[in-house]
């Protein structure tokens, strides 16, 4: 019911009484004036119900962390001469408890034979999915005293983008650490077949093959010297990694959008890592406890986006811990590296670290330390850090106030 048709209904009652009590014409003239006004905008109503076409609610497919989603609904006018104005209300953050509901109010006004489309953008502040709750267009003639309207809900519309994580998020000491790992693909392994560079030399034993001999050395030493080789090693990179921050436990608007910001993070520096990685032609499997097979990984680093939108779809603390993600290897090569990144940290998941980097290559761990931390945290980075594991520690809570300054990154 518009502000117009109530003003219509409550003169109707005193034109009538003024018309039958005081006799004046000009009374029922009112009267007839106001029903015959009322008919024609019932009429002009229906025919712009007809004429005016409402699409349906375009959502981006996805964004990037940080950035605008818009949401489209379009709509085209098809009147001869007949304009009328158009109301787009909209509604999110009913299933986001790092936020209050909010709503945002979007005219337009369009002239017969106009087509266009409704925008409401929503800024993305955290990884996942980015949910439009309702979207409501009211439609109103040229007299306003009669309106319509179109509802959508999210749950026959599906008005949902992904929000990817960032890739320019690394820190400092991220990014040295991912140098380490870049150095490392040059360390060599001793092998008997001709390659192009000789790793060290010695004396000759029965059964080594002759074709291995060293001429030159050996006649100069007058003692028969064999040529051993290196070659690079094949390394397989693996990432696991663990997304719990608390979200799930919280109440809290406050603590719930902190919870997030750190498992943004994580999610930064897995999506960060990846990348720098695929740049660089280094091989890498990403690792979610989900029964992923070996199609689904090599599809991974076949395709760049594919990783940010598996992350993306993760729900927030769905993940396993580390020590589950790694005795859900079925094997180690002592040829691979493991990078791991994680909030929590218990005597367990320590324990499997350790076990892991006893087989591996290499072991990293990317340890996003809490402002606070119980003793068996503590013990188990101490663990940790009298192993052969690499421990980087990453300070959280300095990253999003730095981010939040517009500072950029800064590193513990």
């Amino acid at each position: 019911m518009t502000v117009f048709l109530l003003i219509c209904l409550l003169l109707i009652l005193p034109l009538l009484a003024g018309a039958s009590y005081f006799g004046y014409q000009v009374f029922s003239l009112l009267v007839i004036t106001l029903i015959t006004l009322m008919l024609i905008s019932v009429v002009e109503l229906l025919y712009v119900r007809r004429k005016f076409v409402i699409g349906k609610v375009e959502p981006e497919r996805e964004v990037v962390r940080g950035e605008e989603c818009v949401f489209s609904i379009p709509v085209s006018l098809t009147t001869k001469w007949l304009p009328v104005g158009a109301r787009l209300s909209a509604y999110y953050g009913h299933s986001d408890k790092s936020v209050k509901t909010q709503s945002k109010m979007i005219d337009l006004d369009l002239c017969a034979g106009d087509r266009g489309d409704i925008h409401f953008a929503v800024l993305s502040r955290h990884t996942g999915m980015l949910s439009l709750d309702e979207a409501v267009v009211e439609v109103k003639s040229v007299f306003g005293i009669f309106k319509y309207r179109k509802r959508y809900l999210n749950e026959r519309e599906a008005m949902q983008t992904l929000v990817l994580p960032r890739t320019d998020q690394r820190d400092e000491t991220t990014m040295r650490a991912l140098d380490r790992v870049d150095e490392s693909d040059l360390e060599h392994r001793r092998v008997n077949e001709r390659s192009d560079q000789i790793e060290t030399m010695r004396a000759y034993q029965d059964g080594d093959d002759v074709r291995s001999m060293h001429w030159p050395v050996s006649s100069r030493l007058s003692s028969l010297i064999i040529k051993q080789y290196e070659a690079p090693i094949s390394a397989e990179t693996h990432i696991l990694f663990d997304d719990y921050t608390g979200y799930s436990l919280e109440i809290d608007e406050k603590a719930c959008d902190q919870a997030l910001d750190y498992r943004d993070q994580i999610l930064d520096s897995v999506a960060g890592s990846i990348h720098w990685m695929l740049t660089k032609e280094i091989s890498v499997q990403l690792h979610l406890g989900l029964g992923q097979n070996a199609w689904e990984r090599l599809h991974i680093s076949q395709d760049h986006m594919r990783y940010k939108r598996i992350l993306a779809s993760l729900a927030p603390d769905s993940m396993p811990t580390l020590a589950e993600l790694i005795h859900d290897q079925l094997r180690f090569d002592a040829n691979d590296r493991y990078l791991l990144f994680s909030r929590r940290l218990s005597e367990a998941t320590a324990s499997a670290i350790i076990h892991l980097a006893r087989h591996a290559c290499q072991a990293i761990f990317f340890y996003f330390k809490p402002d606070e931390t119980s003793r068996e945290e503590d013990n188990a980075l101490r663990m940790m850090r009298q192993s052969s594991v690499e421990v980087i520690q990453v300070n959280p809570f300095l990253l999003v106030k730095e981010q939040a300054d517009g500072k950029g990154n800064t590193d513990v």
